[in-house]
């Protein structure tokens, strides 16, 4: 049915209920055409009394047409079983709703179509539910202060074309339905401290872009997407595993900060890229800090900036740094119990101690750069990149020739270590597999193991590690085997551990070192897991007495210059060191 628009004379005895009027159907019409920006619209193409401001339920199958101009009158709040448009065919300025009063209830079978045009902005002030269809043919702003959207039901947005929620401190609550923002360019939007509450439903598409805050209710998302931009960005709520987060800045929002409280480990994916700036992305682990869980994933990708994390953090899943990362806490220290991967591209900085508990710190060719330390308690550190900062091993450390480790500072294996060393004996192989710019204090094991399957001949020489300064010596060997009639060496040095190949055991060599700590004896002879060695003192080559048992004997040994055990005054002068098989209590 056409009708035509009613003078207001015409509309008469609107019967109000709790604030909202409810019309005769007769007032609905097609749009009016032609109307000129001096008229006086109400925020539908109805006419009415100057003192109404509402408009009746859209029945279903009914259709209203909303156009109008600044200034639009405040509207009641109505429900929607039918179709409600809203376009700005013509003119520039903004068409939409402004609801004084209750709220916008889209029903089941109810649409709100907002149509393309070439005029103004489309919005709406006030608070939705939606449990039926909200098509965007064009963008549509939720633009009220403090408003509430809760979508229960579908949003559509075609090419191009989103909804914006700007109004300061709104609130869209995904309570359940679905949200298309599949289309090429189409966006789900929020600005100016308003909220994304995800407690259901799927969204599908494009990352939601957030410039403001989000908390996530679901323990499930339906593998949702979102993208913060801008400052004082917030993601609180659940974390879980289907959950995916981009943190990036841009020359037109500029840096971008995160500041994550989660309820529980971060089981789900979280990249950050910095474009120019310093720091360009910084996401924030405030109070006791964040754990990102065993399947949780944190990338710091490739960009022209420099990307932070500030607060504590626990790993137990994989940060990933591909790009150039700061990381810190200004109480407490960062702690790694999953796999921490600096890439070859990748740059590290910490200003806080990293303890390894567990799991696999790898310098895979990028530079980890840390003042405050790095301990290894637990797990694996692999090393082959640049490494700055104290390093005290207590697990495993593995370095291999092919990508040899360079670290600047002091590094201790404890008795408890491994320094697991995986050499190469073909040509151009025979660089160290790490070399450190200060001391190297060894302890515990040093394992080989020989790669690509080389041949142990006679005269092969290793040169595993080198240093400024060479202290101690390992406890234990783990050697690769050997042909019959070949024995292992250990070649004494100051600056490097060396391992050669003979074929006659060379036999045991006593060297005095003089040192500012006081003198030393180092022992040093062909290596057998099933030799231990005992040195003897003697002030006339006849009586000898048993000094210090070495077991087992790793090849080289120092001990500090013995005195006389029998009270005489003076040092011995003569000693003598006996191998023999391990556990023997007689020589």
């Amino acid at each position: 049915m056409e009708s035509q628009p009613i003078p207001p004379a015409v509309v008469s005895g609107p019967v109000c209920r709790n604030g909202r009027a409810t019309i005769p159907p007769r007032s609905w019409s097609r749009p009016f055409g032609g109307a000129g920006p001096g008229v006086a619209m109400a925020a539908a193409l109805w006419m009415a009394v100057p003192d109404l401001h509402a408009i009746e339920d859209v029945p279903e199958g009914g259709l209203r047409w909303l156009q109008g101009y600044d200034g639009n009158a405040p509207t009641g709040g109505f429900r929607v079983d039918g179709r409600l448009r809203i376009e700005a065919p013509d003119e520039p300025q903004p068409v939409g709703l402004v609801l004084e009063s209750g709220r916008l209830e889209i029903g089941p079978g109810g649409e709100l179509l907002v149509q393309h045009g070439p005029g103004g902005s489309r919005f709406l002030q006030g608070d939705v539910v939606n449990d039926g269809l909200v098509s965007l043919n064009s963008v549509l702003l939720f633009s009220r202060d403090g408003a509430e959207w809760v979508n229960r039901g579908t949003i559509r947005a075609a090419m191009f074309m989103g909804l914006g929620v700007t109004g300061k401190g709104a609130r869209f609550r995904q309570a359940s339905g679905e949200i298309h923002s599949d289309e090429p360019g189409s966006r789900l939007e929020f600005y100016n401290q308003s909220w994304f509450i995800h407690g259901g439903g799927k969204v599908f598409g494009s990352p939601a872009i957030v410039a403001s805050s989000a908390r996530i209710e679901a323990a499930v998302t339906e593998d949702l997407r979102l993208r913060f931009l801008g400052p004082g960005c917030r993601l609180e709520g659940r974390y879980p595993a289907d959950l995916s987060v981009v943190v990036a800045s841009d020359d037109v929002f500029g840096p971008v900060d995160l500041t994550l409280d989660p309820e529980g480990a971060i089981a789900g994916t979280l990249e950050v890229t910095a474009s120019a700036q310093d720091p360009g992305a910084v996401v924030r682990c405030p109070g006791s800090g964040a754990t990102l869980a065993a399947e949780g994933v944190f990338r710091i990708l490739p960009g022209a900036g420099v990307s932070e994390i500030r607060g504590p953090l626990t790993i137990r899943g994989l940060l990933s740094v591909e790009g150039s990362m700061r990381w810190g806490a200004s109480d407490g220290g960062l702690t790694n119990r999953g796999r921490l991967l600096v890439s070859d591209e990748g740059r590290l900085q910490l200003s806080a101690p990293l303890v390894q508990a567990s799991g696999t710190l790898e310098i895979g060719g990028g530079s980890l750069d840390a003042p405050s330390g790095v301990t290894v308690t637990g797990g694996t550190v692999v090393a082959a990149g640049r490494l700055s900062g104290p390093i005290t091993n207590s697990a495993i450390a593995v370095v291999d020739q092919a990508r040899p480790a360079r670290v600047t500072g002091r590094w201790v294996q404890t008795a408890s270590a491994t320094m697991r060393t995986v050499a190469r004996f073909g040509p151009g192989s025979s660089g160290h597999a790490l070399q450190v710019a200060g001391s190297l204090d060894l302890g515990g094991t040093l394992e080989v193991v020989s790669a690509g399957g080389s041949h142990l001949a006679d005269g092969v020489e290793l040169r595993l590690l080198q240093a400024d300064a060479v202290r101690g010596w390992f406890a234990r060997l783990a050697l690769p085997p050997l042909e019959t009639g070949l024995h292992w060496q250990v070649v004494p040095s100051e600056r490097e551990v060396r391992l050669v190949v003979r074929r006659s055991p060379a036999p045991l060599v006593i060297e005095w070192l003089h040192r500012d700590g006081g003198d030393l004896l180092r022992v040093s002879g062909p290596w057998g897991s099933q030799q231990e060695v005992v040195l003897r003192v003697s002030p006339d080559l006849k009586q000898w007495t048993p000094f210090q048992r070495l077991f087992p004997f790793a090849g080289v040994a120092t001990v500090p210059v013995p005195r006389n055990p029998g009270g005489e005054d003076g040092p011995m002068t003569v000693y003598q060191a006996v191998l023999g098989p391990v556990g023997s209590t007689t020589w």
